[in-house]
């Protein structure tokens, strides 16, 4: 319980931001950052975390105050888990300056969670992936907090 309450807040904290703030100007780049990477397969995730998602996944989806859905969560190799959510309202910032404003936020809410799925996460060294959606199905933006980010 105390996990989803503190993710809870942790979303509440994100939204806030991005209801809050106005957009930002598009800059003139809008080149794709891609970069060529050679094909290296992760290795497997872990049997626990893939039981956790599975078990996560069984309430799914959970609709949160302030338009946030969370859709499900993902084991997705040995040293990444990720969820997945979409927001139910328009986003009011860029993808750059929601990632900039909720990392922070995110990151000292895996730092300060006292449960299990917490102190694994901690203990496994794992990075912790937050998608976000909009409505259209499309990727709004990833944030990924790294152990270095969350650790004590």
């Amino acid at each position: 319980m105390k996990k989803y309450i503190v993710l809870i807040l942790s979303c509440i904290v994100t939204m806030g931001v991005i209801t809050s703030c106005g957009s930002k100007t598009k800059t003139e780049n809008t080149e794709d950052n891609k970069t060529a990477k050679t094909e290296i397969k992760p290795e497997p995730p872990k049997k626990k975390y893939v039981e956790l998602a599975e078990k996560m996944n069984a309430s799914m989806p959970k609709v949160w105050p302030g338009g946030m859905r969370m859709d499900r969560a993902e084991a997705v190799s040995a040293n990444e888990y990720k969820y997945y959510f979409t927001n139910t309202k328009e986003f009011a910032v860029s993808p750059e300056e929601f990632v900039r404003s909720s990392k922070p936020a995110i990151a000292i809410g895996l730092k300060e969670k006292d449960d299990e799925d917490a102190k694994m996460f901690r203990k496994d060294k794992m990075t912790v992936i937050f998608a976000y959606y909009k409505m259209d199905g499309t990727l709004f933006a990833e944030v990924r907090i790294t152990p270095n980010e969350y650790a004590e």
